[in-house]
């Protein structure tokens, strides 16, 4: 019997859920999924698949089209399977080793899990009660602590606040001297992206993705953007076929022309504010919860009965997120006819929880 490393003895593995809900709004996924000629081009583009051969290495592309997108230069950017592989290079790209991790918490978990599988230490920074955190704080905490790496979610998931453009702008050139990864999944539903300057700022990498706002959680397709230098070191440690065919050629035929992406952010922005709206309405009427504001695609309560109202959507066939650490329940936003459902649901059990 081989000797385990003691980090694993440690580690707790992510944890979605499998089961089967009628209404799932647990995973923030678009309740869009892909437009039907989309999806027809994609299984034409099958056929043209040489599925003999490795793919394109260099992924040129999908880059090219994804540098149109995101208003940057192909060369400034990595594609990656999923953000995921994108965080765990970076961390094994960017720290020494024994070096240093800097979250902001609560966070994105993954970005931790991935520090500490690199064996790197983290140093967790706590938001407070509002999941908020000013950009003075974070600049003096960083510098205090001198991480390798800086890494964040803006707007932030699970707490959906952020920082806005100047806020993140001024984080990024006080700390010079460290690499600050700004995670920007949930940007598109919000409009304080610093894509416009990532590509100049030095010590700054900017991540993309292809699963919340194109609803295409299922092709694994993200990106880092960043200044040219940083983008070749990446390129050094990144599996040379680490995009497979099919992704390249899915993600290509969605970035082609994205109108019809920009009209179902629009409308997933308008539910989400409705049902935003709608909870603080009930929140009001039976006082179990409060609901925090968002600049993403789910609502926030927070309530210490959170591991209750939980279990008792899902016997009702609904699943959210619950993060009992925080007193939080995360919901994403679905189609018009799922929020009713929740929001029905929802009520009945406050109504339940008064008596």
């Amino acid at each position: 019997m081989i000797t385990l490393p003691e980090k694993l003895f440690s580690m707790t593995p992510y944890d979605p859920c499998e089961d089967i809900y009628q209404i799932k709004l647990d995973a923030n996924e678009s309740f869009f999924s892909l437009p039907e000629d989309l999806r027809d081009a994609i299984a034409a583009g099958i056929d043209t698949i040489d599925f003999n051969r490795y793919p394109d290495p260099t992924v040129d592309g999908l880059r090219r089209l994804a540098g149109r997108e995101f208003r940057v230069a192909p060369g400034n950017i990595v594609v990656g399977n999923g953000s995921d592989e994108l965080i765990s290079l970076i961390m094994n790209t960017f720290a020494p080793r024994g070096g240093k991790v800097m979250v902001l918490s609560p966070d994105f978990s993954m970005y931790q899990f991935y520090a500490e599988v690199a064996e790197l230490e983290v140093v967790n920074m706590l938001k407070d009660d509002e999941f908020m955190l000013t950009e003075q704080d974070v600049i003096e905490r960083a510098q205090k602590e001198k991480p390798d790496i800086l890494i964040f979610s803006n707007p932030c998931n699970p707490g959906g606040q952020g920082f806005t453009h100047a806020e993140t702008v001024r984080i990024c050139n006080a700390l010079e001297d460290m690499l600050v990864v700004v995670d920007e999944a949930y940007m598109d539903f919000w409009d304080q992206s610093i894509l416009d300057v990532s590509t100049a700022l030095e010590n700054v990498l900017v991540m993309k993705t292809l699963s919340k706002a194109y609803g295409c959680a299922a092709l694994r397709c993200g990106f880092v953007i960043g200044y040219s230098e940083l983008v070749d070191q990446l390129n050094k440690t990144r599996s040379p076929y680490n995009i497979g065919s099919l992704v390249q050629m899915a993600a290509c035929i969605v970035l082609e022309d994205t109108a019809w992406q920009k009209k179902q952010c629009a409308e997933i922005i308008a539910r989400k504010e409705e049902l935003e709206q709608a909870c603080t309405r009930l929140a009001e009427d039976c006082g179990v919860f409060t609901v925090l504001p968002t600049h993403t695609n789910f609502v926030v309560l927070r309530t210490p009965k959170c591991s209750e109202i939980f279990e008792e959507l899902k016997n009702r066939s609904i699943c959210v997120r619950c993060f009992p650490k925080y007193e939080m329940l995360r919901i994403t936003t679905g189609s018009a006819v799922e929020n009713a459902q929740l929001l029905e649901e929802l009520k009945d059990i406050c109504a339940g929880m008064q008596g």
